[in-house]
């Protein structure tokens, strides 16, 4: 877009670099925001309305300053939108948090329709015909939002900077969140560079096209499993195989080069997204009462896609050159088993630190 806009390289990339470094902080303050004045389905609505119209001015700002400030307005107003559609929607589910995926999954869908049906259509009416399609879009998910919202009043006290600091104290959750950055940082190298990589292995965009397509599809697949999955097996456990499957994911790309293994590949994105995101997102809902879960969604996705994203497409974009694509697949599985190791010790020892005392022990007399 910004190519056809005229903008030079390093401006295209700086402007790539505000969406993720906004999104290190606006989920936190509007969530914090949220739970703090128990306003959190007017913001949603509000925050929906106001990313549609920075949408709009996107395809007017064909000078730098000009696209900086619109995407700036977009980010802040747009990343919180999961973060609070993620609370509501446990919230709704009442108990039954593993319905979650059930809900998510057409937020999968729609993104798999837009991949394959946006270039279709901007080739036929035009880019800025295309983007003021995606600021309609936005809009009318304000005004499906502001149709279905609550007509129960729920009654939570409001909670102040102490109650909000007090989750980001919490060991259980600090360790999720550092085990999830860094398997999220270890994303960057292949969300920036895997289509060039391909095409440097001289396969065709429509080849990365597919290969795109078939990591949503995956992650679709275990959205519509969820349910079973977490009959079989915990949130904690499946968060830990999620983030195993990265370094598993990263090495076995780092040696690929022929098309059906790297097809083949792109099938663990049904672990290193989608189980990783569902296990994430219940573990954090369990971790802390309920007047503050919107608050710990946003700081989830602060820290997690925010600042782990943005940590991965800065390291990537300056170490592709100098080290190549092998490298940095092999360094994305260093950190990514890191993060693994991280979170089964970090949080086997928090498991282990919270359990009752033995029987024998607690009648016995130390004191």
């Amino acid at each position: 877009m910004w190519r056809e806009f005229g903008l030079l390289p390093a401006e295209m990339g700086l402007l790539n670099s505000i969406m993720p470094g906004v999104a290190a902080v606006a989920p936190f303050l509007w969530t914090a925001y949220a739970d703090a004045t128990r306003r959190g389905e007017r913001i949603f609505l509000w925050t929906t309305w106001l990313a549609a119209a920075a949408a709009l001015l996107l395809p007017n700002a064909q000078r730098f300053v000009a696209a900086a400030a619109a995407v700036f307005c977009l980010a802040a107003f747009r990343t919180p939108l999961i973060p609070f559609a993620n609370s509501m929607t446990f919230r709704a589910l009442k108990g039954r948090p593993h319905g979650y995926a059930a809900i998510r999954l057409w937020g999968t869908i729609g993104y798999i329709l837009a991949a394959v049906g946006a270039g279709a259509v901007m080739d036929r009416v035009g880019l800025r015909a295309g983007m003021y399609g995606g600021a309609l879009a936005l809009a009318a998910c304000g005004t499906v939002a502001w149709a279905g919202k609550s007509r129960e009043r729920v009654l939570l006290v409001p909670v102040g900077v102490r109650e909000i600091l007090e989750i980001l104290r919490d060991r259980r959750f600090l360790i999720l969140l550092t085990a999830t950055a860094l398997a999220w940082m270890s994303y960057g190298p292949y969300a920036t560079f895997y289509t060039i990589h391909l095409e440097r292995l001289g396969l065709s965009r429509a080849f990365a096209g597919t290969a795109w397509a078939l990591a949503a599809l995956s992650e679709l697949l275990v959205m519509l499993l969820w349910p079973r999955l977490c009959g079989r097996a915990k949130p904690r456990t499946w968060l830990i195989v999620a983030l195993a499957a990265h370094p598993i994911r990263w090495l076995l790309s780092s040696i690929a080069h022929g098309p059906v293994i790297l097809l083949a590949i792109q099938l663990t994105h049904a672990f290193t997204f989608g189980v990783l995101y569902l296990a994430a997102v219940q573990s954090v809902e369990g971790l802390v009462p309920d007047g503050l879960r919107t608050t710990a969604q946003g700081v989830f996705a602060s820290v997690t896609f925010g600042l782990g994203g943005l940590v991965g497409s800065l390291l990537g974009g300056l170490l592709y050159e100098p080290m190549g694509m092998r490298a940095l697949y092999l360094a994305s599985a260093f950190v990514s088993a890191a993060a693994t190791l991280l979170y089964v010790m970090g949080s086997r020892c928090e498991q282990d630190a919270g359990r009752p005392p033995a029987p024998e022990a607690a009648q016995g007399g130390g004191r």
